[in-house]
């Protein structure tokens, strides 16, 4: 394996290519200690050594710092360490390590999200922004099964706040609060649930 190409970077950083392809991001004091130039074979030795004692941890290390201020979905942390300048494969490997400690499970990152969502956002839109998450769809409906029984308290809440009495709705009004209703999301059956006089036409 040949060292093609050692590429600079901001604050110390060093993009190494091996035959012409990324491999990782070192620090020019890492260069140093691996005694890393251009145009020279590294073997394979030191290639394993400075995968796993120092690129891997660094990733662990990197990994962990993320989830510690926020929960995240499997795909929200490989773009975080994609982001971060980690391989495909190196990523595989830290994402390997987070998971058999259960840093990282998206049954119950969409349990929770749903739990608190719930009250606020209909279903439809809870799905959506999880999808967008890279849940799983077999995911989601089981968390939802267990979860979100009713799109209940969410529209009761969502009306309140545009309204405080409906029996003082004219039927015009009925319409534009459902049909708002409608746009966040919410099942028309349900809708019509909770303003039960209105007229099946919006």
């Amino acid at each position: 394996m040949i060292i093609t190409k050692l590429e600079g970077l901001d604050k110390g950083k060093v993009k190494v290519y091996i035959d012409w392809e990324y491999h990782f991001l070192l620090y020019n004091k890492d260069i140093k200690v691996y005694k890393l130039v251009e145009n020279e074979i590294i073997t394979e030795a030191v290639y394993d050594d400075i995968l796993k004692n120092t690129v891997l941890r660094r990733g662990k290390q990197k990994a962990i710092s993320i989830l510690k201020f926020m929960d995240r979905s499997e795909q929200e942390l490989k773009l975080k360490l994609k982001q971060a300048d980690y391989t495909d494969s190196v990523i595989s490997m830290i994402l390997d390590y987070i998971k058999s400690y259960h840093y990282i499970d998206d049954t119950r990152y969409a349990q929770i999200y749903i739990r608190t969502k719930k009250e606020s956002k209909s279903l439809r839109q809870i799905q959506m922004e999880l999808m967008n998450k890279g849940i799983q769809k077999s995911i989601i409906e089981e968390a939802f099964t267990d979860e979100y029984e009713t799109e209940d308290s969410a529209i009761m809440k969502a009306i309140s706040k545009k309204c405080k009495d409906l029996s003082s709705l004219s039927k015009e009004d009925k319409m534009k609060l459902a049909a708002s209703l409608y746009r966040k999301g919410f099942r028309s059956e349900s809708i019509k649930k909770h303003l039960n006089d209105f007229e099946d036409n919006y």
